[in-house]
């Protein structure tokens, strides 16, 4: 429902334009944010606006340049949008730039802004001047001669009309828009690393006035028969009490089982998990947008089985990826915009088992070398890249290094999150380089489960403006049905994943939000940028991926790109009350982001060093596994069934070891001895031996 009131209220460019600085400072500290330059207004002193910029420093490795290549590039776009707010209370600016975090002032510049409403409140001055002039003229002009009277006129009426010459003369501003124009319109579709995707335009949201985008993120889910027997065939059961996952723009899970009624020989696989193609419906009724088919059951029916799923999974309208009927369709991306945002999501599966091939059926098996092409051909045309991964080993807490440093080496190559499923249980999560990494999801609703009772949590991504929030929601599962838990229950489940995430040196705590990424590659190429000296990187760069051929080994480090100033944005949209922070007042109003404070869960950006030092360390200065993944069960006690595991164990050891004692006699010489009945005792040594 949407009240009448929300129309009423005034945006911010109508409050910047009406002189509050306080929507004037969230206006133009939001245009220079994404590019690492953050912004503070000040109240205008007799119409002269004040704002102190400050840049990061690892936009230029010295002050030489931020002082001479940027100055004037963003001189002219800070006035062209004061230009271009047509505000009346606004006669100029007054530019101060500095570092961020440092009081040295690296340069300053005061800028006269003349606009068609400041001049119309000039003329109206003007105005007033001029008839209180023409009362003093017409009065002289009775004491004095009607020559001298004359000559006094002519100079005044010449005076006058230079000075309206001068007031109607164009501005460099003006005609800079003028050349400049709107903004081109983004494409429909994207050009990835094989093919041209289309992008698939997400409308039906929840709340379609609330600016931010919100994510949702389910780990291992498995539609076998054990939830239809909790159900009773009910498909709205399962998601029942799951609002969370109908209220996000955009849902995902991973789904492990085909949706097939084919009967094909399952092969050697010890399990092999099918349900039927209604249950979509169950997915359907949930919320569920997009699902992650890069797994190892995938394959279980072979190729009918998965083009089956395929099927299924476009009629009801649900986006997949990580597997198809070649290679082209394995690696495709799916491409999601919602609410003017663009989401690329991708998928891998750790092993080139099924792997898809040319004209072959399969899924996408994970190589570096691909990794990175994937990556880097979205990186300029997406805002976020979420990448999905099934890999790790079952039942184990903490992830290998090996997928450390992969999924270290995805958010190097520009993906923004990367998550993890196949482990069955919640694995630890971390911070690197500003980006959350989140390496196994658990089981979400799992209907292979030997238990249907258990603890997981599933991911919640909150997008606004050029900010990520990132939480994990607490989740009990009961007879195969998830809900969003609270209280003791709720804490409980978060500090195991506070404990078991403890292990890296950033650890992701419950809540984070997240500066957006420095990204200037992503801008669009201008060649008539009104920044002069912008750089232009059309030829690739010689450590670019080579698409002939693929390895497991990492690409090596690319080299970092040169900052393009981005062109003229069009004005700001319209804010709203946001569900990315909990008090609903949208960003800090000052040049620095916010600090920690209750409303505000920690923030950690992008730019911070992973660690305090600058010396090399490695990930961690003990083994990540603690503990053995599997312990035996004590002979004294029952099997208790694992809760993740597909068949329970059995309760006692299946051997014994027992030592049997045999009695010794003397060797009696003349008589023969029968070896396999009896043991052969030695004599006793003699006490004295010469």
């Amino acid at each position: 429902m949407v009240y009448a009131e929300n129309w009423s209220q005034p945006s911010i460019l109508e409050l910047a334009r009406s002189g509050n600085f306080q929507a004037l400072n969230y206006w133009i500290d939001s245009l220079l944010r994404p590019e690492g330059i953050y912004a503070r207004v000040e109240q205008a002193q007799a119409g002269c606006v004040q704002i102190l910029v400050e840049f990061q420093r690892e936009l230029a490795p010295d002050n030489t340049l931020l002082g001479s290549t940027l100055r004037e590039g963003l001189v002219k776009f800070i006035c062209h949008q004061l230009w271009r707010l047509n505000s009346p209370a606004v006669e100029g600016v007054r530019i101060h730039a500095r570092l961020a975090g440092e009081p040295e002032i690296l340069w300053k510049q005061s800028v006269r802004i003349v606009t068609p409403a400041n001049s119309r409140q000039r003329r109206y001055r003007s105005l007033l001047v001029v008839d209180w002039v023409k009362f003093k003229t017409y009065r002289s002009l009775l004491l004095v001669g009607s020559a001298l009277a004359s000559f006094i006129l002519g100079c005044w009426v010449t005076y006058h009309e230079a000075l309206a010459l001068r007031s109607v003369s164009v501005s460099p501003y003006q005609q800079a828009a003028a050349m400049s124009g709107p903004p081109p319109k983004r494409p429909d579709a994207v050009q990835a690393a094989l093919e041209v995707v289309p992008v698939v335009q997400q409308k039906q949201v929840a709340n379609p006035y609330d600016p931010t985008v919100t994510l949702m993120f389910g780990g291992n889910v498995n539609l076998l028969d054990a939830i239809g027997a909790s159900s009773g065939n009910d498909y709205d059961w399962a998601f029942a009490n799951m609002d969370e996952y109908r209220q996000a723009d955009v849902a995902m899970v991973n789904l492990e089982n085909p949706l097939t009624t084919s009967t094909l020989n399952p092969g050697k696989k010890q399990l092999n998990f099918k349900a039927n193609p209604e249950s979509v419906k169950v997915l359907t009724a949930g919320g569920v947008d997009i699902v992650n088919l890069a797994n190892s059951h995938a394959m279980d029916y072979e190729e009918p089985g998965l083009v089956d799923t395929i099927n299924t999974l476009n009629n009801a309208g649900i986006g997949h990826l990580g597997a198809g009927r070649n290679i082209k369709e394995a690696r495709r991306p799916d491409i999601i915009e919602v609410k003017g945002q663009r989401i690329a999501y991708l998928g891998y599966y750790d092993a080139d088992l099924h792997a898809a091939d040319q004209g072959k059926a399969g899924i996408n098996s994970r190589r570096n070398n691909r990794v990175a092409e994937d990556i880097r051909a979205l990186r300029g045309q997406v805002d976020w890249i979420v990448v999905n991964y099934h890999w790790g080993v079952e039942l184990a807490d903490y992830p290998g290094d090996w997928q450390i440093d992969l999924a270290r080496f995805t958010i190097d190559q520009g993906a923004d999150l990367v998550v993890g499923h196949h482990p069955h249980v919640l694995q630890g999560a971390e911070i690197y380089k500003g980006r959350p990494i989140v390496y196994s999801l658990g089981n979400f609703i799992f209907g292979a489960n030997a238990r249907s009772d258990y603890d997981t949590a599933v991911l919640k991504v909150s997008l606004k403006d050029r900010n990520m929030k990132v939480e994990f929601l607490p989740v009990e599962v009961k007879k195969f049905q998830p809900k969003v838990v609270k209280g003791a229950a709720g804490s409980r489940i978060l500090k195991h994943v506070e404990q078991i995430s403890s292990i890296f040196d950033r650890p992701m705590g419950a809540q984070v939000v997240l500066d957006a990424p420095i990204n200037p590659a992503k801008l669009p190429k201008i060649p008539n940028s009104l920044f002069p000296g912008a750089a232009k990187t059309d030829t690739p760069g010689p450590n670019s991926p080579d698409s002939r051929g693929e390895s497991n080994l990492p690409a090596p480090g690319q080299p970092k790109p040169t900052l393009i100033l981005p062109p003229l944005p069009a004005a700001p949209k319209q804010p709203d009350n946001s569900s990315l922070f909990q008090n609903g007042t949208g960003p800090a109003i000052e040049s620095s982001p916010p600090p920690t404070s209750q409303d505000l869960p920690p923030r950690i950006y992008r730019t911070q060093p992973d660690r305090p030092s600058k010396e090399p360390d490695p990930f961690t200065t003990e083994p990540f596994i603690k503990k053995p993944f599997i312990s035996p069960p004590s002979p004294r006690t029952e099997g208790i069934p694992s809760p993740q595991g597909y068949l329970p164990p059995t309760g006692d050891l299946s051997f014994k070891v027992a030592l049997k004692e045999y009695s010794t006699s003397a060797i009696v010489p003349g008589k023969s001895i029968d070896r396999s009945g009896q043991s052969i005792a030695l004599p006793p040594i003699a006490a004295n031996i010469s």
